[in-house]
């Protein structure tokens, strides 16, 4: 049960990734099998979305809030968890989720904290942590992904819609179901995280792979 609750973490990152790399592949999909022509009708057109992709994204200043309740349910391996937890992200500042123990609903269990810079992952019931980069994450770097990437996928998924369903492949796939609430824009909340001198250190692929296949 502890690795289950763990591993909703890990799966929301990998869930970015796996969308991401399915859009790209998508679109190169679309323009190997285009003539001349519509070629040229596509880049137009792929021209007037990025401009208006652009609009969008500057219509959203740095620093603005977004804050919602999450309810988390991940299945794998026929074992099934659901526990609650919060999403808060800061644009071009951070996103950060944290989950609590499903059977209290008090305790805090994990937590998340992406930034431009750094990924923070931090696995409270066995008291370590990883601090590392995009760069040093294989499962991101391999695909290209950095904050950027991952914070669009986190605001638009949130902001257009309240119930979320994904299957992310892995040696056992996992089946992640997220129902959000109470969507607002609060501020008063920490955006970085001290980690304790009590937690210990761990390697993030050493840590990811191990939740991911088993």
């Amino acid at each position: 049960m502890k690795k289950l609750i763990f591993l909703l973490v890990p799966a929301l990152l990998m869930l970015a990734s796996c969308h991401s790399s399915k859009k790209m592949t998508t679109d190169n999909n679309k323009t190997n099998v285009t003539t001349t022509e519509v070629s040229k009708k596509k880049d137009k057109k792929d021209k007037k979305n990025k401009k208006d992709a652009d609009v969008q994204s500057s219509t959203i200043q740095a620093g603005t809030n977004f804050t919602a309740k999450i309810k988390a349910t991940v299945v794998q391996d026929g074992q099934e968890l659901t526990t609650n937890g919060a999403l808060r992200m800061r644009y071009d500042d951070v996103i950060q989720i944290t989950l609590v123990d499903p059977i209290l609903g008090v305790t805090e269990v994990g937590r998340l904290e992406l930034s431009p810079d750094n990924i923070l992952l931090i696995d409270r019931l066995n008291k370590r942590y990883v601090s590392t980069t995009y760069e040093e994450f294989m499962a991101l770097k391999s695909h290209n992904i950095d904050f950027a990437t991952i914070q669009d996928f986190f605001w638009q998924e949130a902001q257009n819609s309240d119930k979320l369903s994904y299957t992310i492949p892995a040696k056992k796939n996992i089946k992640l179901d997220l129902k959000l609430s109470n969507k607002g824009s609060a501020s008063d909340w920490n955006p970085h995280t001290t980690v304790s001198g009590k937690y210990t250190k761990t390697d993030i692929n050493r840590l990811f792979g191990s939740m991911l296949g088993n």
